[in-house]
């Protein structure tokens, strides 16, 4: 009976020891390689519009600041799953001096008071949820490079034409887009880190109907971020 107790307590501390170890081993793991991170970014852009009718050319280009969440699933200490959302604030302007494609029910590029140089504004905001791939090398005196490339895909929540007019009926629902950018991470500490970033967002689908049928929206960015 006694010898059985015994037995029955040395298996109990046997177990226990092994529950200290694999969890202690998972804990070496984790730390050694963080799985996710999250953070938060701001990134000053210039958006533009473009056009494939080619009696429509880009006229300008404006300055705006979106705003977004980061997260990242780390495959291993180079490679990278990263997600997250934005809200991006794109503007544009499009003329044409071809009268004929005027429409008095539905301005294209110009009002009848102006001159036909003057064009047509278009202002959106994106809600946006990026899909990227990142390559990021190994502690570069202090810092990291990455590189991503990737789609997006967003949705129109608001669309002015000239600062003014509502004009989101006659704008496009789902907006996509190709992604690259090249940025440094630089290390805080811990699991902190300060990145900077210079992204192209180049539009694959046209944002209006109508007038605006063909028209694409891009832009280039600056971001500025943390991560945890």
């Amino acid at each position: 009976m006694q010898s059985n107790i015994l037995l029955n307590k040395a298996f109990m501390r046997t177990k226990i020891l092994l529950v200290i170890l694999v969890v202690s081993s998972f804990i070496q793991v984790a730390a050694q390689e963080k799985k996710f991170n999250f953070g938060i970014k701001v990134a000053p852009a210039i958006s533009w519009l473009s056009s494939e009718n080619k009696n429509i050319s880009s006229d300008g280009a404006a300055v705006k600041c979106n705003w977004g969440f980061i997260g990242a699933y780390n495959f291993s200490q180079n490679f990278s799953l990263v997600s997250g959302f934005n809200f991006n604030y794109l503007e544009g302007k499009l003329k044409t001096d071809d009268v004929g494609l005027y429409n008095h029910n539905h301005p294209l590029m110009y009002d009848v008071n102006m001159p036909d140089n003057n064009g047509t504004k278009r202002s959106y905001t994106e809600f946006q949820i990026p899909a990227v791939f990142q390559m990021k090398s190994n502690e570069i005196e202090h810092f990291k490079i990455f590189l991503q490339i990737g789609l997006a895909g967003g949705v129109l929540v608001k669309a002015k034409q000239n600062d003014v007019e509502n004009v989101f009926s006659e704008t496009s629902l789902f907006n996509s887009s190709f992604i690259v950018a090249a940025g440094v991470d630089f290390p805080i500490k811990g699991d902190i880190s300060l990145i900077g970033q210079l992204k192209y967002n180049g539009g694959l689908t046209n944002v209006g109907k109508g007038g605006f049928s063909e028209a694409k929206v891009s832009f280039v960015e600056l971001g500025l971020g943390i991560l945890f």
